[in-house]
């Protein structure tokens, strides 16, 4: 569901402080905004989540949404590579294509293969990242199977006309200048901010003497809101990305690991346009909120291969309309609720086409290809005032292509008598349609399948939230289990030539624990950790029948990160050291003999990359109160890993930056 802007910038005056994670001050409590149709006060929520905020974003003067994401339990990045390559977000040890994405409440995810890349997202003009973990399909629908993640971009907030100027100049001929101008009234507010980054980056490949893979991000981002009356505003935003990224090919046919990735001159263009446009009204003195937005995404992209032979020509685009209405149960104003209900109805349509008839293997596949859906919402918060909170939701998907499903959820939280202890745990289902890729296919040496089934999903978690040294401290620990079936996969059709998707028989299961801490040890010097541990396996079918379990590819077993913020005397001054821990990631072993002969027996056959430690030291300082500097050096140890076998990543880089606030 869209998630309010209004209720985001309202919100937002409270929100001085995030979880364990991502937090300055303990004592208070904040908001998550997207953990259900109304925002939930975290002491009272139930499902498991993680909130990082503009401070800590800047803290450690991090750049691309992708890192402040390392950071938080349950999640798993990996990056083809150079700043700038493909960047995949796995929550809980499902697909990317399994976890929603929300820029100002608008889905993002491409429409053709339902995940989003994050590598163009910078957080520059990031406010706040919320990560809701687990099945949410009772409130997003198909694509938040996993989880959601929901970012917010900054807004105006004091009176008057106020703005950011902002630049950058590191390592691998990287540069960046960014501006924000807001201003804010009476009657309304109004926020612009645009972006570029460039960066020379490296060969990917390996190659001695190879071409260096470069990236290039523009973003253009408004948004506003203006108070007609009292009860009515109106309000939208309006998100536009353009990206021109350097890729090296990938060899299937490699004998070796050095061979995977080859040096070439491949690049892929992507021009990205969001927008929400909404209406938000009260009635009954207040007793009740509706809200009717309109929202679209269009994503164009195009691509040459090694050779300069155009090989992606495609347009999607998503439209969507949904109403909202919220009602107090208990009370004559929402404000003063302990107790609501909320009612939401949306439709939803998404295209795909491929433009370019020497792509696709076959001229029908020119056709436009389209799929709509129809959705009903309802979801109950309750506070028993005695410690106790419930959230409940049930969601019905009319769908055109595929089976009807009906999905649900229910969270609880109990805070003790004690004050310093906190229960959570919830349940919940999930689905997961098959995208328009799996489906219909287009590529020409990929077979759509559209008999295809929607993956389902079932899960659940339990925690507890423990404050320590008279709230200075504080820790969170979850159990998480979930089972996955009908998940799609892929085998190769010898008698078509092509790789086709499949549904795996046999379950998925994933389990792990997430934890994560933070204690203020004195007013200047906080110490703060955050560990996974996933166990994640998937069926995979065999030549002779049947099926037999693999470790689930580019999912760490193991993620630890341990931080250090310490702030001078001279109180202008932070530094921020950040540890991370990788162990235990698999991929997919291309190079087995089995593979190369086409022996669909071992064709997922896994390696174990190596185990690797990055060290990065960042800081801040206020020349004056509207001046700072910024500086960071990321894989300050100069570690040699891999994200994903073949691809080779960063070393030591060291980046330096200017902004001013006016």
């Amino acid at each position: 569901m869209h998630r309010s802007i209004f209720t985001c910038l309202l919100a937002g005056t409270a929100l001085t402080t995030q979880t364990a994670v991502a937090q300055d001050s303990i004592a208070l409590d904040p908001i998550i905004v997207s953990g259900g149709l109304t925002p939930v006060a975290a002491a009272q929520y139930g499902r498991a989540a993680s909130v990082v905020t503009a401070d800590e974003i800047q803290s450690r003067s991090i750049q691309y949404v992708s890192d402040a994401l390392r950071l938080v339990p349950g999640v798993s990045v990996t990056r083809t590579g150079s700043l700038g390559g493909t960047t995949a977000v796995r929550l809980r040890g499902h697909e990317s294509n399994h976890t929603l994405v929300l820029i100002d409440g608008v889905k993002v995810a491409s429409p053709d293969t339902g995940a989003y890349d994050f590598s163009g997202l910078l957080a520059t003009d990031i406010e706040r990242i919320e990560v809701i973990r687990g099945p949410q399909s009772a409130l997003y629908g198909s694509q938040a199977m996993g989880g959601v993640i929901s970012i917010t971009t900054k807004r105006a907030e004091e009176p008057g006309i106020s703005g950011r100027a902002g630049a950058e100049v590191g390592s691998d001929g990287t540069h960046q200048v960014d501006l924000a101008l807001r201003g804010k009234g009476a009657r309304g507010d109004i926020s612009f901010s645009a972006s570029r980054r460039h960066s020379g980056g490296f060969d990917v490949s390996g190659t001695p003497g190879g071409e260096e893979d470069s990236a290039l991000h523009r973003s253009y981002t408004l948004n506003g809101r203006y108070f007609l009356t009292d009860n009515i505003t109106v309000g939208g935003s309006l998100r536009h990305v353009d990206r021109i990224t350097d890729n090296d090919n990938f060899n299937f046919a490699a004998p070796t690991t050095a061979g995977l990735v080859t040096d070439s001159i491949a690049a892929s263009t992507a021009q990205e346009t969001y927008g929400a446009l909404y209406l938000d009204a009260t009635a009954w003195g207040g007793r009740m909120s509706n809200r009717l937005t309109y929202s679209f995404a269009d994503i164009d992209r195009q691509g040459v291969d090694g050779t300069g032979t155009k090989d992606a020509d495609n347009t999607g685009t998503r439209r969507k309309i949904a109403y909202q209405g919220t009602i107090a149960l208990d009370a004559a104003t929402l404000a003063s609720a302990s107790h609501t209900l909320t009612f939401a109805a949306e439709f939803e349509r998404l295209t795909y086409r491929e433009n370019d008839p020497t792509i696709v293997f076959g001229v029908g596949q020119l056709a436009k290809r389209e799929r709509e859906q129809t959705a009903y919402i309802l979801e109950y918060q309750g506070d028993f005032g005695n410690g106790l909170a419930l959230q409940a939701s049930l969601r019905h998907d009319d769908n055109d292509a595929f089976k009807d499903f009906t999905t649900y959820a229910i969270g609880a939280s109990y805070t003790l008598p004690n004050n310093s202890t906190r229960l959570h745990a919830s349940y919940g289902t999930g689905v997961q349609n098959p995208t328009l890729i799996e489906q219909f296919g287009f590529f020409s040496d990929f077979a759509g399948n559209p008999n295809l089934k929607p993956e389902q999903s079932e899960g659940w978690d339990i925690g507890i939230e423990q404050q320590f040294l008279d709230g200075r401290g504080v820790f969170d620990i979850t159990y998480f289990d979930e089972t996955l079936e009908d998940e799609i996969g892929s085998q190769f059709d010898v008698g078509l030539g092509k790789t086709v998707p499949i549904n795996n028989t046999g379950r998925s299961d994933r389990r792990g624990i997430e934890a994560t801490a933070r204690y203020d040890v004195t007013d200047r010097l906080g110490l703060s950790l955050a560990y996974t541990w996933l166990d994640a396996s998937e069926p995979v079918p065999v030549a002779i029948g049947g099926t037999r379990n693999a470790i689930e590819v580019r999912r760490p077993e193991h993620e630890l990160s341990l931080g250090v913020d310490y702030t001078l005397p001279n109180d202008r001054t932070r530094l921020r050291l950040d540890v991370q821990r990788v162990a235990g990631l698999y991929d997919s072993n291309f190079k087995t003999a089995s593979f190369l002969s086409g022996n669909p027996d071992d064709d997922f056959d896994r390696v174990r990359l190596s185990d690797y430690t990055l060290v990065n030291l960042g800081f801040t300082h206020d020349i004056t109160d509207k001046v700072q500097l910024t500086g960071r050096i990321s894989n300050l140890l100069n570690e040699s890993y891999e994200e994903l076998e073949g691809y080779a990543t960063p070393g030591r880089t060291m980046y330096l930056g200017l902004s001013a606030r006016f």
